[in-house]
């Protein structure tokens, strides 16, 4: 089994968007996966109680039967900017995340699936409680990080944003699968193969392939973590 750990540069950065289409890919092949957001903000209420789009989208993806409360077991009102999960619940005046109860969620999930992708929320860094970040989660379960880089015309600092995200990666000891630059609108599309090529000599990180705005998924991307 393969467990990855999916984060990104920054909000919009495509997390939700890559994950889905490598929760397919891998469906597709035959592969039990397991999907996971450990943490969600900016939820909504429904008849259910709180939903979460992107853990929905997870599931609907992964064509998984996990239930809401094991893929998302914490969700929070409170949006995600600037707030990290653990000020979420603060805000929300509701208990905040237990690393032990989502350490016991995920461990449920791995035990069930061929491959696991847990997207984290606001960074490796983020809190989820007082002691522990998403960076002590994936050392937990030994996920590999694959990083999304949102790659825009607009978003001239996606290279420095990488670099940071990659050296705390490095520093807390995560093991770095690659990186995936994802191109958020139809300019950057011609911007992605050059970027990757210039954040793997600056970085020294392997690069997983590029993903084009409003096209598939390279199938060598999914070959590489298979």
């Amino acid at each position: 089994m393969r467990s990855f750990i999916l984060s990104g540069t920054g909000p919009g950065a495509g997390r939700t968007t890559v994950g889905c289409a490598l929760a397919f890919a891998f469906k597709v092949r035959g592969l039990r996966v397991g999907v996971m957001k450990p943490a969600a903000t900016g939820c909504v209420s429904s008849d259910r109680g709180l939903a979460d789009d992107d853990a929905t989208a997870l599931i609907a993806a992964a064509s998984s039967d996990l239930p809401l409360q094991l893929v998302a077991p914490y969700r929070y009102r409170s949006p995600l900017t600037p707030l990290t999960p653990l000020e979420a619940a603060r805000a929300d005046g509701v208990i905040p995340p237990e690393f032990a109860a989502i350490d016991r969620s995920l461990a449920e999930i791995e035990s069930r699936r061929d491959v696991v992708l847990v997207e984290d929320t606001h960074g490796l860094a983020a809190r989820l409680d007082a002691t522990h970040d998403f960076a002590d989660l994936a050392l937990a379960h030994h996920l590999e990080l694959i990083l999304v880089v949102g790659v825009a015309a607009r978003r001239p600092d996606f290279a420095d944003a990488a670099s940071r995200a990659l050296q705390f990666a490095t520093a807390r000891g995560v093991s770095l699968c690659g990186a995936i630059l994802n191109a958020l609108d139809r300019e950057a599309n011609d911007l992605v193969g050059g970027a990757s090529e210039d954040l793997a000599r600056a970085t020294g990180a392997p690069m997983l392939g590029t993903v084009r705005f409003k096209e598939p998924l390279s199938l060598a991307i999914v070959e590489k973590l298979l």
